[in-house]
């Protein structure tokens, strides 16, 4: 890494000022430096910033699945893995992709760690003890059957979905997380299928129930970003756009993302006086970030000037703002994966993306003395996709890993 500059103080909470949590050398700093201030800590010899590449990442990569797998917990029925409240508010969610095991699981497997049998087991156990499971990606079968056929249970995951296969549409909502879009973006990523007919017309049926609840102005969308609002809706659709050449999809994903955008205070579509939550809340789930992701791509479809717009303004919210928290939903590890998959190309030299996010990179590892995963941060002991150690390893390897890069919700 030739570059030790630091971008600080990221939207400094409290909490980031805490000696305790900061250590007393990037205290000092943040109490002292203005916004966008660029501060060399090498220069200044006060810290040992971080010093993480494509070659050294395996290394990390295996620390971090093995205090994953050092926290398993299979004697236990309620959950495999610590994660963080959502496990509690949710009726599976020490079960499900977002927040349980499924996740955790599948993202091992994802980046080549040998996932224990008897975990598998307890996973494919748990899934049949759940009662009235919902089909979400995020929080029910549809993710859980993904994490099933990843780990190589096909046939318990051919149970499931024959289940979300008679699933009623009319009572799902339009949110990613446990609506429509999740539903679909599930089955296109179903692998193996027998019937790919018959998959694509389920597909095809969900596209039709989700543009029938969507009015001009998007107002049955709610809540921005992936998770819950407008992103998520046009990441399926254009899923469906690529399969169908059906451009009047196209027209269903602008008004999402001009929706989300409106939602999140962008000025070209917000009313006037609305808060700046695009900037405020760089995020990969519940936040501008997965939005910006979104537009990039639906910008090889649509031809709108606002779209370049939306995309540059939120990968500079991405640059300037990053949690000290690690998540991938709602912190620093989702928004480094959108910042570099706005501001470099699949195609680019592992050295040009990585240039991307190394100073924010560098960032954390100054803070913390490591990048944190379970275990590093008290107040955060969580497994979980979501918020704990599987999101950054998720992440990381889309960051800083080789070949195929996958990433939940962007497959």
């Amino acid at each position: 890494m030739t570059d030790a500059s630091v971008l600080l103080p990221f939207e400094p909470r409290p909490s980031e000022r805490d000696s305790t949590h900061l250590g007393e050398a990037m205290a000092a700093y943040a109490s002292e430096a203005r916004t966008g201030e660029l501060i060399s800590l090498r220069a200044r010899r006060e810290v040992t910033p971080l010093e993480i590449d494509e070659r050294s990442y395996p290394q990390l990569r295996e620390e971090i699945s093995r205090s994953i797998l050092a926290a398993a917990t299979p004697h236990r029925l309620d959950r495999l893995f610590p994660g963080d409240p959502q496990q509690l508010l949710r009726p599976h969610g020490g079960v499900s992709f977002g927040s349980g095991a499924a996740g955790v699981l599948w993202t091992l497997a994802e980046v080549g760690t040998e996932v224990p049998t008897e975990l598998v087991d307890w996973l494919e156990g748990a899934v049949f003890r759940m009662e009235g499971p919902g089909p979400g990606l995020v929080d029910g079968l549809g993710g859980i059957a993904l994490a099933l056929d990843r780990l190589g249970r096909v046939d318990a995951a051919r149970r499931l979905w024959e289940t979300l296969e008679e699933v009623p549409l009319a009572g799902l909502g339009t949110e990613l997380d446990g609506g429509l879009p999740g539903l679909g973006l599930a089955l296109l990523e179903r692998a193996p299928f027998d019937d790919g007919d018959a998959l694509l017309d389920r597909v095809c049926m969900i596209a039709d129930e989700l543009t029938t609840r969507l009015d001009p102005q998007g107002r049955a969308l709610l809540r921005p970003g992936v998770l819950h609002g407008g992103a998520g809706v046009a990441l399926f659709l254009l899923h469906v756009y690529e399969i169908t050449a059906d451009k009047r999809l196209l027209a269903h994903v602008e008004t999402a993302l001009r929706r989300d955008l409106a939602l999140l205070g962008w000025a070209p579509f917000a009313e006037p006086g609305a808060p700046a939550l695009w900037r405020q809340r760089p995020y990969f789930g519940v936040g501008s970030a997965g939005v910006g992701m979104v537009v990039h791509e639906a910008m090889n479809y649509i031809d709108a000037p606002w779209l370049y717009q939306a995309r540059e303004s939120i990968a500079a919210a991405c640059e300037q703002h990053v949690s000290s928290h690690p998540g991938l939903f709602h912190g620093w590890a989702g928004t480094l994966v959108a910042l570099q998959y706005l501001r470099s190309r699949p195609w680019d030299p592992p050295s040009d993306r990585l240039s991307v996010i190394s100073p924010h990179l560098e960032r954390l590892g100054a803070a913390t003395a490591r990048i944190p995963f379970i275990g590093a941060d008290a107040h955060r002991p969580s497994a979980d996709l979501g918020s704990g150690a599987a999101g950054v390893l998720i992440a990381l390897d889309q960051l800083l890993g080789g070949g195929d890069r996958r990433m939940p919700l962007f497959w």
